[in-house]
């Protein structure tokens, strides 16, 4: 008896291995990534094998996700959420995967650590553009100043909305600003910002999504370089500024 137990058990632990064995991850996606902010990655847990494997774990710090079985050759997709202390490039924290199949007397355990790493840009944090710059009057004309209205396009600023059109229980409207062509470009520049690194690369990351979301047109110094917004992407320059 005692040596059926013990050829269950090895055989169990076999399996168990096995069942690890050709596991991997893959890196998907992931949101921007700001110093001292909760964003998501999604990774691609796979299994190549030609066998069904089961009861996987995959675990990255206190998150722990169960997936109960992953057919052959087919992946499954996990999210999880992390903060990074530091901006620039950050490894991904490593990964454990385990599972107690196919009994439950004995774990097993398979770390992963991938090679990919993640752009963590600086905290936005600062002065708000709308409160260094009369933006309503300098970058779309004095606020009343708007020639009819039309139908809103998603994405605009909330400036555009023609509310009194709302209150009377009409569908979400735009003004059309006398001014809007003459839109300005707004400069920023890194070396006539005050106070230390850290608190200027916030400022300007602070600056720059501001301008994404409200459609700002700007330049921004910084190491030398000049960037446009018309010409560079967003992630371009919150990649310059986080790389500085």
């Amino acid at each position: 008896m005692m040596f059926f137990i013990v050829g269950i058990g090895s055989a169990s632990s076999i399996f168990g291995v096995i069942n690890l064995y050709h596991v991997k991850v893959k890196l998907l996606s992931f949101d921007r990534f700001f110093v001292n902010e909760a964003a998501s990655y999604k990774l691609a847990i796979i299994n190549p094998s030609q066998s069904t494997i089961y009861d996987i774990n995959v675990k990255i710090d206190t998150e722990d996700k169960h997936i109960s079985f992953i057919e052959s050759e087919v992946q499954s997709t996990l999210s999880f959420s992390t903060t990074y202390k530091q901006r620039g490039l950050c490894a991904l924290k490593e990964i454990k995967v385990h599972s107690l199949f196919p009994l439950p007397h004995e774990i097993k355990y398979k770390y992963i650590n991938l090679e990919e790493k993640i752009l963590v840009f600086a905290t936005p944090k600062g002065l708000s553009l709308f409160d260094v710059y009369n933006l309503n009057d300098s970058l779309l004309g004095e606020i009343d100043e708007f020639e009819g209205i039309r139908n809103f396009v998603q994405g605009e600023s909330a400036s555009y909305i023609h509310w009194p059109s709302l209150a009377k229980g009409d569908s979400l409207r735009s003004k059309n600003f006398l001014h809007k062509e003459d839109q300005q470009t707004l400069t920023f520049e890194f070396d006539s910002l005050s106070g230390d690194t850290e608190s200027k690369l916030s400022q300007l990351t602070l600056w720059v999504l501001e301008c994404e979301k409200n459609a700002f047109t700007f330049t921004l110094t910084i190491s030398g370089d000049t960037l446009d917004s018309k010409e560079d992407t967003i992630d371009e320059i919150l990649t310059k500024i986080a790389s500085y």
